[in-house]
C-alpha cells in the first residue's frame, strides 16, 4: 500500500525537480512581462507560452532538421483565423507572445514565429527566410510561408500552416513563389531555390519584421 512515507518522499521529488527545472531554464519571459500577459489573455495562454518555452528547452542538442519539424509542429498545433477576424484589422502582425495568447492567427503570425524561433534555437539565419507564395486552390491567395534552406544553393523546404508536412518547394505546386526577405535581404523567389538578390529599400513587410520584437529571452551561459 501506498503509505505515508512514500508519498512525503514523492512529494519532496516532486519540489527538488520543480525547481531544478526553473533553475536551469535558457529561454523565459521577463516577469512583469508574463504577469500583463496573464491579465490579457488568461491562465490557457500562459500554458500555452509554458509548452513553447518547454519545447524550446528541449531542442538543446538536437539535429537541426529535428528542431524544424518540431518548431513547424508546435506552431501548427494553433488556429488559422484571419487579421479581421483575430485583430479587427485588415493586415497585422502579431508577435508571438499575441499570437500564443490570441491561440489563433493567420499566415504571417506562423511563418514569423516559426522563423524567430528556429534563430533562437541555433538554426543559422542564412537558412531561414520568409517567403511570400501565390497559394493556389486556397481561400486566401496572398500567402506567407517559412522555408529552410538545409544547403546553400538547393532546393528549400517549405514551412506552412495550409499543408502541415514539411516538404521541397518543388512539391507543393499549389505555392506559387514570389519573392523570399529576412529583415535585412530581399530575393526574387524561384521555386527551386533563391533568384537574384534585389537592391533597394526596405520593404513594408520588412520594416514589420524587425518591428516585432523578441519578448522571449535566452540566458546566455
Amino acid at each position: 500500500m501506498f503509505n505515508i512515507k512514500h508519498l512525503i518522499i514523492l512529494l519532496i521529488t516532486l519540489v527538488v525537480a520543480g525547481v531544478t527545472a526553473t533553475t536551469t531554464t535558457r529561454f523565459f519571459v521577463p516577469e512583469k512581462l508574463v504577469g500583463n500577459f496573464e491579465k490579457k489573455y488568461g491562465g490557457q495562454a500562459v500554458r500555452r507560452l509554458n509548452s513553447l518555452l518547454g519545447m524550446m528547452e528541449k531542442q538543446a542538442g538536437l539535429p537541426e532538421d529535428q528542431i524544424v519539424v518540431n518548431v513547424n509542429n508546435f506552431f501548427n498545433q494553433l488556429e488559422y483565423r484571419s487579421d479581421i477576424k483575430t485583430w479587427n484589422k485588415s493586415d497585422y502582425w502579431a508577435s508571438r507572445l499575441e499570437f500564443l495568447g490570441k491561440g489563433q492567427g493567420d499566415c504571417e503570425d506562423y511563418a514569423v514565429a516559426k522563423f524567430l524561433t528556429m534563430i533562437q534555437l541555433g538554426v543559422p539565419g542564412e537558412k531561414l527566410f520568409l517567403t511570400y507564395v501565390r497559394a493556389v486552390g486556397f481561400p486566401e491567395p496572398a500567402h506567407l510561408v517559412t522555408t529552410y534552406y538545409k544547403e546553400p544553393d538547393t532546393v528549400p523546404f517549405v514551412l506552412d500552416n495550409y499543408n502541415k508536412k514539411i516538404l521541397p518547394a518543388t512539391q507543393r505546386p499549389d505555392l506559387v513563389p514570389v519573392y523570399s526577405f529576412t529583415a535585412k535581404d530581399l530575393y526574387i523567389q524561384k521555386q527551386h531555390g533563391l533568384g537574384k538578390r534585389v537592391s533597394r529599400g526596405l520593404l513594408k513587410n520588412q520594416l514589420n519584421l524587425k518591428a516585432i520584437d523578441l519578448e522571449i529571452q535566452e540566458i546566455k551561459n
